[in-house]
């Protein structure tokens, strides 16, 4: 993570630094990545560079959490602000990241090439090992997260198993939507239309009461 030099910076200059990281590991795949490339975007020297980093596994890092931490704001404003509906999570996120094209953009071309890479999945804690458990971690954070921010009277659900299938099908449907959205952005109304549905067979399930069979 960042030093604290680093964090004492203008947020200005670290949106610079930022940037240009997302930049270049967007540009090629990570092995390929050049810390030179980082610096001259940055307009920051090399010697500054590590003062504010261990390495260029260090800086993905940040550049990923920095990334998690502005998608969970707008998912914790979104769910106070309509009493924990998670469905209606969902929707307002895929507005939000339709608006945003070009970061989307970004984001989606930065993933593709560190999880390309062997060693960036094993940063990135997708890896083997070590990683496996850091994924692992982390996706139980982030259910433990959700399940406490959204309003679990809306569903019939009992038990947490069944709250983290759901919450894994909806964000499965956002993902998939988006990347389509990345690809053909002039599909916009079809891809929208497909995620909306997508969500209502979550919120009533796919079959009609009368065809359940024991």
């Amino acid at each position: 993570m960042p030093t604290e030099r680093f964090l004492r910076l203008p947020e200005s200059k670290k949106q610079l630094i930022r940037e240009a990281a997302m930049l270049e590991f967007a540009r090629v795949p990570y092995d390929k990545a050049s810390i030179n490339q980082i610096i001259q975007n940055a307009e920051i020297s090399r010697g500054s560079f590590y003062t504010y980093f261990e390495d260029k596994e260090d800086l993905l890092d940040y550049v990923f959490s920095d990334s998690c931490q502005k998608i969970s704001q707008i998912c914790e404003q979104e769910l106070q602000e309509n009493g924990g509906d998670y469905i209606l999570m969902l929707e307002r996120l895929f507005d939000h990241f339709v608006v945003t094209l070009n970061q989307t953009r970004l984001v989606m071309d930065v993933a593709r090439n560190v999880l390309s890479h062997q060693e960036g999945t094993k940063i990135l804690g997708l890896g083997i090992g070590k990683g496996e458990k850091s994924a692992q971690k982390s996706q139980e954070e982030t259910f433990e997260w959700l399940y406490d921010r959204i309003d679990k009277n809306r569903f019939r659900y009992k038990n947490k198993e069944d709250y983290e299938a759901l919450l894994m099908m909806g964000a499965t449907a956002l993902m998939i939507s988006l990347k389509r959205f990345y690809e053909e952005p002039e599909q916009l109304d079809s891809i929208r239309r497909i995620f909306k549905n997508s969500l209502e067979l979550l919120k009533y399930g796919a079959y009609c009461s009368e065809s359940y069979h024991e």
